[in-house]
C-alpha cells in the first residue's frame, strides 16, 4: 500500500513551496496541472506515485504563455524608461 504524504512532505520531496502543492491540488480534476488526492477531514494527502505521475504530466505540457506579472511598487519599464 502506497504511503500517504502530507501538502508539507510532498512539498519538501519536490523542493517547492507549499502553496505550489495546493494549487495543484485545487486545479480542476482532468486537467493535467491537477495533482491526485485524497483528502481526510480538512486535511489533503498524495503519494510519491501521484506525485511523479503529476511531474510527467506537467513537464511534458506545451509551455503556457508567461502572465503579465510584477511585484507591488515595481514600475514597468516602460514607464521608468527616461526618453
Amino acid at each position: 500500500m502506497a504511503r500517504l504524504m502530507t501538502v508539507r512532505e510532498a512539498a519538501e520531496y519536490l523542493g517547492v513551496p507549499v502553496a505550489h502543492i495546493y494549487e495543484a491540488m485545487r486545479a480542476m480534476p482532468g486537467r493535467p496541472s491537477h495533482l491526485r488526492h485524497v483528502r481526510l477531514g480538512k486535511r489533503r494527502y498524495t503519494t510519491q506515485e501521484w506525485l511523479e505521475e503529476w511531474i510527467g504530466r506537467v513537464a511534458s505540457e506545451p509551455e503556457a504563455p508567461a502572465r503579465s506579472m510584477r511585484l507591488v511598487g515595481e514600475v514597468p519599464l516602460s514607464e521608468g524608461a527616461e526618453g
